[in-house]
C-alpha cells in the first residue's frame, strides 16, 4: 500500500500519539484533505518510519496514533557524499532533489573560483533553509528514508578537509581517465565544478587530496545534467541498477 509520506523528527512508540501542525498539518488536512482514519507514513530520515492513524484535527494541527513502527532501515547501497560548487539557484535546487532521489549521504555546496553566486551571511540561513526542504520533499516523494546532510557553503578546501572516503574523484572534462574505468566500492566522494568547470589550481588542489580527476565522455554537460549523470552511473557500476 501507498501511502503519503511525512518527516517528523519526533520519537515514535507504538500506540502513542503524535502532533503535527504546521507545512505538515496545512498539507494533510487542506491540500490532500485526509479524514479521521486516514493512515499516514512517517519517517525520521534517519532510517525510522511508522504508520500513523488520524485520530483527531483543530483549527491549527492534527493527531495521529501510531499503529505500526516499522524495521529500522539501515543505508542502502554505497556511500556518496557530493561536493556541488554554486550554480544558479534553479539548477542548484534541482541538483539537491535529484541527488537525494539517488541516496546521498551529503551535499556541500562548495565556493569554487568560477562560481558566479554569492551569498551574503544575510541569507546563509534562509538558503540552508530551503535546501533542506527541498531534500525532505524528494525523500518524501521517492520514499527514501534517509535525509542527506545538507552543510553550509563552503571552500574546496574545507570540504576536502573533513572528507573521509574510500574513493575520491573529480569531474573535469579533459581527464584521460574515464569514470567507467574505476572500480569503485564502499564509499566515494564526487567533486563537481561550476559552468566552466574547477580551475586547474582547484584540480590540482584535489589531485594532492587524493582525488582521482575523470571525464563523463564526449559531451558537455551543465553541472547539474553532470551531477545526476555521475551519481546514476556510480549506483550502476556498483550493480546497484
Amino acid at each position: 500500500m501507498n501511502y503519503t509520506r511525512v518527516f517528523t523528527t519526533q520519537d515514535f512508540i507504538s500506540n502513542e500519539q503524535i502532533t503535527l501542525s504546521g507545512d505538515n498539518f496545512k498539507h494533510l488536512s487542506h491540500v490532500l484533505r485526509k479524514k479521521i482514519g486516514s493512515l499516514i507514513q512517517l519517517f525520521d530520515g534517519q532510517g525510522s518510519s511508522c504508520i500513523g492513524k488520524i485520530i483527531s484535527f483543530n483549527r491549527q494541527s492534527l493527531s495521529l496514533k501510531i499503529t505500526e513502527k516499522r524495521k529500522f532501515k539501515p543505508r542502502q547501497g554505497i556511500k556518496i557524499f557530493l561536493g556541488q560548487s554554486l550554480i544558479k539557484s534553479e539548477s542548484f535546487r534541482f541538483s539537491i532533489q535529484k541527488a537525494t532521489e539517488l541516496g546521498v549521504c551529503s551535499i556541500s555546496p562548495l565556493l569554487s573560483e568560477r562560481t558566479v553566486i554569492k551569498i551574503n551571511e544575510d541569507s546563509v540561513e534562509t538558503k540552508l533553509k530551503k535546501w533542506k526542504s527541498i531534500s525532505v520533499g524528494a525523500c518524501q516523494q521517492c520514499g527514501e528514508d534517509w535525509i542527506p546532510h545538507i552543510h553550509k557553503a563552503q571552500s574546496i578546501e574545507s570540504w576536502v578537509n573533513q572528507i573521509k572516503a574510500k574513493y575520491k574523484i573529480v569531474l573535469f572534462p579533459s581527464a584521460d581517465k574515464k569514470l567507467s574505468s574505476l572500480k569503485i566500492k564502499d564509499s566515494v566522494a564526487v567533486a563537481v565544478g561550476p559552468e566552466g568547470d574547477f580551475t586547474d589550481l582547484e584540480v590540482s588542489l584535489l589531485e594532492q587530496r587524493g582525488f582521482i580527476p575523470v571525464n563523463i565522455g564526449p559531451r558537455i554537460l551543465r553541472s547539474d545534467t553532470a551531477t545526476i549523470s555521475t551519481l546514476s552511473s556510480i549506483r550502476t557500476m556498483c550493480g546497484e541498477f
